[in-house]
């Protein structure tokens, strides 16, 4: 492939990787495989019946489903329309759906009704007042003002919400959007645009919204994926939900070069393991304790985990372990759209940079102040992490940006990290009341 920096936008990235590797496959769940090309057709379908409904440049989309086709199809067809997409997390509470829908002033809802133990129509009713007496030719909802439409897989029974078949309907009506107007859409979709808001918990456990722009979801990834050692013929199961920045990143991170990402129906671990072993993975990306559990399970049921990256235990390049103090910890947050350290995933620390999580990737700039005074302090001492460039978000929906980065345009992270003469950096705490749990930050009192 040629140098990511030649496709600043997702839809051009996209292209490039559908016309290199059309007929290998994009996407495994319990439903089927599809292709590269298979999964641009069904996206661009998407995209179209968005665009026949009135969607375009800057429409809030907020997406809630788990991973799958359908999360993956909408994701993509908002991308391609240069939509501002909002990846709602499935295990959200009607308070936090409520805050969500009104803070990302969210015009359409698409998703699944239900999924483990949730339903969310009822989630929408109980976060919505009003809804249930609304009709979905018409929603005027004071909770959520700008929301006009939702779609779901289900809408059997709900006055208030379509179904996805219906929404993808529109894509095939003889006045629809055609391929033609896509791609002319899709040409005028420019990277500084804004594409995706994460949500995430702040330091008063207010959820921050994370905006990241065109350039951002089309460049990082493939930079990123450089130092996972993703290969165009590796099957990926990405075990941390695309909902959250890193699953997300993940997914784009595998579509970025040519590879196949594997969903199973479940995180439960009998069902991951199931598809595991029927779609061949090679690739796991967890997080903790979930992949120690994963792992202790393979391996009773016979699975190699040796032959599983991620599973198994990390090898230099002439396969030799890597003990666990001498692999390297990537550091990243929603802000920096993943990681913003790192080190390959086969390079072996020296005995000196043990627990380092490694360098600066894709361009950033690193800079350690007094969290005081915001004065630069000395190599290898303890500062907070400010970061400017790279794949820096583009701030925080609603916020001025002068409440957000300094002056010159640095980002203070809240992290108190201390950086050696070697450029690698070492995370020391946190400056807010925050605990990461299961790879989510929430506050102490959540």
């Amino acid at each position: 492939m040629n140098a990511p920096e030649s496709f600043p936008t997702w839809p051009a990235q996209f292209a490039h990787t559908v016309a290199l590797r059309g007929e290998h496959p994009a996407l495994m769940t319990v439903a089927g495989t599809l292709s590269y090309r298979e999964l641009e057709q069904r996206s661009a379908r998407m995209a179209r019946a968005l665009l026949a409904i009135g969607a375009g440049k800057g429409t809030r989309i907020s997406l809630i489903a788990p991973d799958g086709e359908l999360w993956l199809c909408t994701f993509l067809a908002s991308l391609r329309i240069g939509a501002l997409v909002s990846a709602v997390s499935t295990l959200c509470t009607a308070p936090e759906l409520a805050y969500i829908l009104r803070n990302s002033d969210a015009q359409i809802v698409i998703g699944a009704r239900r999924f483990l133990r949730h339903d969310y129509a009822q989630t929408l009713a109980a976060a919505l007042p009003g809804l249930d007496a609304a009709s979905a030719e018409m929603l005027r909802l004071p909770a959520a003002p700008y929301l006009r439409s939702i779609w779901l897989d289900d809408a059997d029974g709900l006055t208030w919400a379509q179904s996805v078949d219906a929404l993808l309907a529109r894509a095939d009506a003889p006045t629809a959007p055609d391929a033609a107007l896509l791609a002319a859409i899709e040409r005028e979709v420019a990277p500084g645009d804004d594409a995706v808001i994460v949500y995430t918990s702040g330091s008063t456990s207010a959820p921050k919204a994370v905006v990241h722009t065109q350039r951002n979801v089309a460049l990082h990834p493939p930079q990123v994926a450089s130092y996972f050692l993703l290969q165009a013929d590796d099957r990926m199961m990405p075990l941390l939900p695309a909902f959250w920045l890193g699953g997300m990143v993940m997914a784009l991170e595998v579509l970025s070069v040519g590879a196949t990402l594997v969903y199973p129906e479940t995180p439960e671990t009998a069902r991951v393991l199931d598809m595991i072993e029927r779609c061949g993975v090679n690739r796991v990306n967890g997080w903790g304790d979930m992949l120690v559990k994963l792992r202790e399970a393979a391996s009773a049921r016979g699975i190699d985990v040796d032959r599983i990256v991620g599973l198994g235990l990390f090898r230099e390049r002439s396969g030799a372990l890597i003990p666990p103090p001498l692999q390297v910890n990537m550091l990243g947050m929603s802000e920096t759209f993943a990681v913003h350290s790192a080190e390959p995933l086969d390079v072996r620390l020296p005995a000196d940079k043990a627990g380092s999580s490694g360098r600066t990737v894709h361009g950033y700039e690193r800079r350690i102040v007094n969290a005081e005074t915001g004065e630069p302090v000395g190599v290898g001492e303890i500062g907070e992490l400010q970061l400017r460039g790279g794949a820096l978000m583009s701030g925080f929906y609603k916020r001025e940006r002068c409440t957000v980065f300094t002056a010159d345009g640095f980002y203070p992270t809240g992290d108190l990290v201390r950086v050696d003469g070697d450029g690698h950096l070492y995370f020391v705490a946190r400056r807010g009341d925050m605990i990461k749990t299961r790879a989510a930050n929430v506050s102490r009192l959540e």
